[in-house]
């Protein structure tokens, strides 16, 4: 987002007003700066499958899922802004060789989907991949994780869906609080995480490291800050000298215990966690 205040106000300076759909051309660049090449199932788990599901406006969208076994619960993960389904399934590999399920969606105007991505047309998104997922987890528990726009997303299918678990990372408090005050008028999408907490009936497990440069660590802290004055059940797992994510082996020991306590039925509920991961309960 650092960039994005010098291109505003270069284009608004040269062109002026009427320049302004430039302006948003390029702050939707900046949120949505969509890979265009389609997914596919190189590299990726031997279990791993391309889906399509249809969302209610009618695009047909790509994703990966990988079917759990022995009753384990499956995560659907949304991805950040630059990424993709693909990095999604390598991310959660660890989990995958265990037998968790995962669907990895992905959004429109990403790795060759129709349409054109917007806060509106991603819920879309989500509805169609959870329903997907649903019938994926069968009777087993249905996590849904958010990598930090993507937690947007999944903040906002929680409002509109009951989950038995939400799980963001490195997810911002709302998405102006990302861009400078120059372009914040010009914002059409709001991705208020923040404001979504009050409304939440499932837990909810905040995911940060301590060193990330793209969404500052006080984004979390300010998430379970809201969570706590909510009286909202769930933990803030610090991750400390990590970036804007962790690796895919402390990813998969903080999800295993995410998964454990959401089993258990207590977002209390002692786990074990390795020494670089500090748990703040709420």
């Amino acid at each position: 987002m650092k960039r994005l205040a010098s291109i505003v106000a270069a284009v608004l300076l040269v062109f002026g007003p009427v320049a302004t759909w430039q302006a948003k051309a390029q702050i939707h660049e900046r949120v949505y700066p969509a890979p265009k090449a389609p997914l596919d199932l190189a590299g990726l788990p031997p279990s791993a499958a391309m889906i399509t599901v249809t969302t209610a406006d009618g695009l047909a969208l790509r994703g990966v899922e990988v079917a759990p076994r022995d009753g384990k619960p499956t995560f659907l993960i949304f991805h950040g802004n630059g990424s993709s389904a693909n990095n999604s399934v390598r991310w959660l590999s660890p989990l995958v060789a265990e037998g968790y399920g995962v669907v990895a969606a992905e959004y429109r105007e990403y790795s060759g989907n129709p349409g054109r991505a917007s806060e509106k047309g991603l819920a879309a998104d989500a509805d169609a991949f959870f329903e997907r997922a649903r019938t994926v987890a069968g009777a087993g528990p249905l996590i849904v994780v958010g990598h930090s726009l993507g937690g947007g997303v999944a903040f906002g299918l929680a409002g509109r869906r009951k989950l038995d678990g939400l799980v963001t990372i490195g997810t911002f408090t709302r998405l102006a609080a990302m861009a400078p005050a120059i372009a914040r008028p010009l914002l059409t999408d709001r991705y208020d995480n923040k404001g979504a907490i009050a409304s939440l009936d499932e837990p909810l497990f905040l995911i940060h490291g301590d060193a990330d440069p793209v969404i500052p660590y006080a984004h979390g802290e300010a998430l379970r800050a809201q969570a706590v004055a909510a009286h909202r059940q769930g933990a803030l797992f610090t991750v400390r000298g990590a970036g804007h994510g962790p690796d895919s082996a402390t990813l998969a020991m903080v999800l295993r215990a995410v998964a454990a306590k959401v089993k258990s039925g207590e977002a209390t509920a002692q786990v074990t966690l390795p020494a670089h991961v500090r748990l703040a309960p709420f």
